[in-house]
């Protein structure tokens, strides 16, 4: 019998939901909840929930309704639901996965290679050894050497699957990255340093939760339970109208209270986090945007040394494959009678290591522009983050000198970050007023007054 009773409740919260997903067209996602009981005749508790299950959904943000100064809800128009890619997100992980797909079967091609050549070298050498006759000892050819070759396939197969634990690191300019974790030993192994010569270090993959967790985080170890659109943007660095998003989205899905402050600000109160039973887990680490960047984009991370000998060993097996190429395609005189080689062995060895040679330096000339690319990309972000850091520590009256000597910018900089301190402005709702100096002052009290709330 109750278990009847709560699948007609649950029934009818699917009714209220549709019938309330069905109204936003109308309103173009723009409401507050009394307008949609007014239009329904379900009571306000009843519009509220299905509302937090909205917000789970599709992209919205709260905002204040300046005619009553009551909660404002504003969903993106047409709906759009959180998370969805778009065209050029799907097709950027299409061509991310091929990449993986690529660069796995790449490594893979790249140990066999490495395994057929030395096999081969191997039993030239034991032929060799063999055909010594009377000038040798009759002990057999040393097998020794079959160590070296098992051990270089099994460092194959572990570099391969590499996936070590992540540290963070310091960069020059002071912030944190993350990055995997270099061997104990003397250094880098010679075939991940290959691997690395192709395709570049690994990176550590982006935490999908990480957000949420230092946001929780945040929530029970610095602000008491309540958030707000600044404290996003003081965590994670987004926009503010991506902040206010990120509000209304956590507001659902980790039960919220959204209210209205005396200054019309969107509060979202947390209180039900804070309640604690185990001592043994901490939460997420609280990492402030202007602490941490990405790992630093370089070609290969190897040593001078190291990509020398990788060049010599893949020209040597350049010269080697065209060689045997240009030899192989020509009848071969055996025993006073000639000999066409079959089209199998001048695949094998030589128009196959001859394209993966040539590949292994293509790939990485290609791959240059976009590390060029990621370098930019990555110094902006560091100067975007210096800015941010200054606003926070400024909080008012803030002129660019006082930011310049703040962070210590150099002289040469100060025109990007003059463009970038612009741009920053924007997206945080600041405004420039001009003193009586006639210097410009950047003011962002809005959003320092809603910081820790």
């Amino acid at each position: 019998m109750n278990l009847k009773k709560v699948n007609m409740a649950q029934t009818k919260q699917e009714e209220i939901l549709l019938k309330v997903e069905k109204l936003l067209p109308k309103t173009r996602g723009r409401f507050s909840p009394e307008d949609l009981a007014a239009e329904t005749g379900y009571s306000l508790f009843e519009i509220n929930d299905s509302v937090k299950r909205l917000l789970e959904i599709y992209r919205a943000k709260v905002t204040m309704n300046p005619e009553n100064g009551k909660l404002l809800f504003q969903f993106i128009y047409p709906l759009e639901k959180i998370g969805k890619k778009s065209f050029a997100e799907v097709m950027q992980n299409f061509l991310n996965v091929l990449w993986k797909v690529f660069q796995a079967i790449y490594k893979a091609l790249t140990g066999i290679i490495l395994i057929v050549y030395t096999v081969v070298f191997v039993i030239i050498i034991i032929a060799l050894s063999m055909s010594g006759g009377n000038d040798r000892d009759r002990r057999g050819p040393d097998l020794s050497i079959f160590g070296g070759l098992f051990r270089a396939i099994f460092e194959g197969m572990y570099w391969i699957s590499f996936s070590n634990r992540i540290q963070m690191m310091t960069d020059p300019s002071g912030l944190r990255y993350k990055q995997y974790e270099k061997p104990k030993n003397k250094g880098k192994n010679f075939v991940q340093a290959v691997f690395h010569f192709v395709f570049g270090p690994e990176v550590p993959p982006k935490d999908e939760l990480g957000d949420k967790r230092e946001t929780l985080a945040y929530l029970r170890k610095v602000s008491n339970g309540r958030l707000t659109a600044a404290d996003i943007v003081l965590l994670s660095g987004v926009t503010m109208n991506k902040a206010e998003e990120l509000l209304a989205e956590y507001a659902a899905k980790f039960s919220g209270e959204l209210e209205i402050d005396d200054d019309g600000n969107v509060i979202a109160d947390f209180t039900n986090m804070l309640h604690s039973q185990s001592q043994d887990l901490d939460g997420g680490q609280i990492i402030y945007y202007y602490d941490e960047v990405e790992q630093p984009a370089v070609m290969n991370g190897n040593s001078t040394g190291r990509n020398a000998g990788i060049i010599l060993m893949n020209t040597f097996n350049l010269i080697v494959s065209i060689f045997l190429l240009n030899t192989l395609g020509d009848p071969i005189l055996y025993k006073e009678q000639i000999i066409n080689v079959p089209v199998f062995f001048q695949i094998a060895l030589g128009w196959f290591p001859m394209i993966f040679s040539i590949s292994f330096f293509l790939i990485p000339i290609l791959r240059y522009p976009f590390v060029l690319r990621a370098k930019k990309l990555r110094e902006n972000n560091i100067m975007r983050k210096k800015l941010l850091y200054a606003i926070v520590v400024l909080r008012n009256d803030i002129t660019f000198e006082k930011i310049a000597n703040t962070i210590s910018l150099p002289q040469n900089l100060f025109s990007k970050a003059q463009n970038s301190l612009n741009k920053l402005m924007a997206e945080m709702r600041g405004t420039v007023d001009i003193n009586e100096n006639a210097v410009p002052i950047y003011n962002v009290d809005n959003f320092i007054l809603n910081l820790n709330k």
